[in-house]
């Protein structure tokens, strides 16, 4: 399954030892990754990214990714992510909603990211989660996870209804209005059109990127696999396998 994950340590130096966790789990075939990411956060509770000198993070996909959008959602002061707030803040990046982050979810990370402490983000795909927490457990590392969703009404989606709505709505009452009514009424008509157009568009746009992602993850999962032999390979095969069959599920709950 793919999960979105966030490991909190005490400091640096701990996190860069999750991110090798990462990828020993990986060569070990216990889990795939896409995308990780280490940031620290200083005293000031700001978060930044950061890197050591063997231990470049590079997104798989540039733009639009559940790691990215959470990295700048964990990159402001805790005090703009907990509360009423983190809805807000939540909903303006990227379609984290999607992915399954909440404002519970945001609320425990934020809680356990301190300031000095630092945390390891990744996108990953895991049949097993005791591997993880396991490994992460033993250098001090507190697990958060998200498994993908598959949401079946985005926001666009709502606002292109909420549209459509209003245009019936004006065009049963058009039937009966008064002549000097009808101009106004039509202008508005006119103008809820070009909103659910945009609305529609945003939509295909996503889903456009969304199914770049994916087959772009499937292309990493293959080459990868091509370099495992025994047990290990056995295991990439039947997790690409299974990731096609829930991508193919999602594409259908999204139409």
């Amino acid at each position: 399954m793919e999960k979105l994950i966030v490991v909190v340590f005490d400091n640096e130096t701990k996190a860069l030892e999750g991110m090798q966790v990462l990828r020993d789990l990986e060569k070990e075939g216990q889990i795939s990754v896409y995308e990780s990411q280490a940031l620290a956060k200083d005293r000031d509770g700001v978060a930044r990214p950061f890197d050591s000198a063997d231990n470049q993070s590079v997104p798989l996909i540039a733009g639009g990714t559940a790691v990215g959008a959470l990295l700048g959602l964990l990159g402001g002061p805790v005090g703009m992510l907990v509360g009423a707030t983190a809805g807000a803040v939540a909903g303006s990046i990227g379609d984290l909603r999607d992915v399954g982050v909440t404002d519970e979810f945001v609320a425990d990370i934020t809680s356990a990211l301190t300031p000095g402490k630092a945390a390891v983000v990744a996108d990953i795909v895991e049949e097993w989660m005791t591997p993880l927490d396991t490994r992460m457990e033993n250098i001090g590392g507190v697990v958060f996870r998200r498994e993908r969703e598959a949401v079946k009404t985005s926001q666009d989606d709502r606002d292109a209804a909420a549209y459509r709505a209003e245009m019936e709505q004006l065009q049963v009452e058009r039937a009966q209005a008064k002549s000097g009514r009808i101009e106004k009424m039509d202008a508005r008509i006119d103008h809820l059109r070009t909103k659910l157009e945009n609305a529609i568009e945003r939509r295909r746009t996503k889903m456009r990127l969304r199914e770049r992602q994916r087959e772009a993850k499937i292309e990493a999962l293959q080459s990868e696999a091509k370099h495992l032999e025994g047990e290990n390979r056995r295991r990439q095969e039947a997790r690409i396998a299974l990731l096609q069959r829930t991508y193919e599920e999602k594409a259908k709950v999204a139409r």
